[in-house]
């Protein structure tokens, strides 16, 4: 192994300046450069980044809070409500992107009114002004709002239900059945469905079936991304919380309109005129009570 001379009275030429040092007072930098102790540079940080891992999202022992959220209110459009028909207590209400189910209890309220106990209350008092009240919509086709309002609130079905539009299915159904599904007649129903790509649905008893597109041998289907030649179930059954069944061929189909932005409900009082709107603004759609 060779042996190195202890360098006291030897000089060094530095990497960096070209200058002569004293052989002793010379240093290597991290890239291998020979410099003078004065000249030296460390390494730049960034140039050695940390390896950062993913942030921690999950806790190791969790305790979620065990108690459900109350639901509220949701704001609806300015005259949310429309009449059917004259002579009809059937109530169509706009609700966008409602995500609502059949058969669910929907109470519709007014403006807030804290300075008052009275209309369809149901907060807990506030202050010295009593219990928190809400007033009542606007009247529609003859209809009141304290009706349209009433504080048990109205169990709906989703979509704009056309009992004069209806047609029969051709063919009986199996409870799992989701092509081939074909309609006696879809002459009103496809007036509805052409060019606008929108989910519809179809009441058979009591399943709703949810379909976008109707073939011209009438049968329902959808359009990608929900169906593929991969993929053929083309129809959704059992739609917005309801049960699949077997259906009878000959079994009545009722055309369901836009159920993802209507529902409705049937009142007790009968429309003067049909396809009237009103219920004015604010108006809200939510659970019978509030919890505050």
């Amino acid at each position: 192994m060779p042996k190195f001379a202890s360098g006291k009275n030897a000089i060094a030429i530095s990497d960096r300046s070209g200058l002569r040092f004293p052989y002793r007072e010379m240093v290597k930098e991290w890239n291998g450069m020979w410099v003078h102790y004065t000249e030296y540079e460390s390494k730049q940080p960034q140039l050695e980044l940390a390896v950062i891992g993913p942030d921690g999202i999950g806790l190791e022992n969790p305790r979620p809070e065990q108690r459900s959220t109350h639901k509220v209110p949701v704001m609806l459009p300015e005259n949310p409500f429309e009449t059917y028909i004259a002579g009809n207590g059937l109530i169509f209400v706009h609700s966008p992107n409602h995500r609502r189910n059949d058969a669910t209890t929907v109470r519709f309220r007014g403006t807030t009114d804290p300075s008052t106990s009275t209309g369809n209350s149901d907060f807990p008092p506030t202050g010295n002004n009593g219990a928190a009240g809400f007033s009542n919509c606007k009247e529609v086709d003859g209809i009141s709002g304290s009706t349209i309002c009433d504080s048990a609130g109205y169990i709906i079905d989703v979509g704009k239900g056309m009992p004069l539009r209806q047609t029969t299915l051709v063919d009986a159904l199996d409870i799992s059945q989701t092509t081939g599904i074909k309609l006696t007649d879809s002459t009103s129903f496809s007036a509805v469905t052409t060019n606008t790509l929108l989910p519809q649905a179809i009441l058979v008893d009591s399943e709703l079936i949810r379909y976008t597109t109707i073939a011209s041998d009438d049968s329902l289907g959808q359009v990608s991304p929900e169906a593929t030649a991969i993929n053929p179930n083309v129809v959704t059954r059992g739609a917005f919380g309801t049960t699949k069944a077997a259906h009878l061929v000959g079994a009545t189909v009722t055309l369901i309109e836009d159920p993802d932005n209507y529902f409705q409900f049937t009142q007790g009082t009968n429309a003067t005129v049909g396809e009237i709107k009103g219920g004015g603004f604010p108006v809200s759609a939510g659970p019978v009570t509030i919890i505050a």
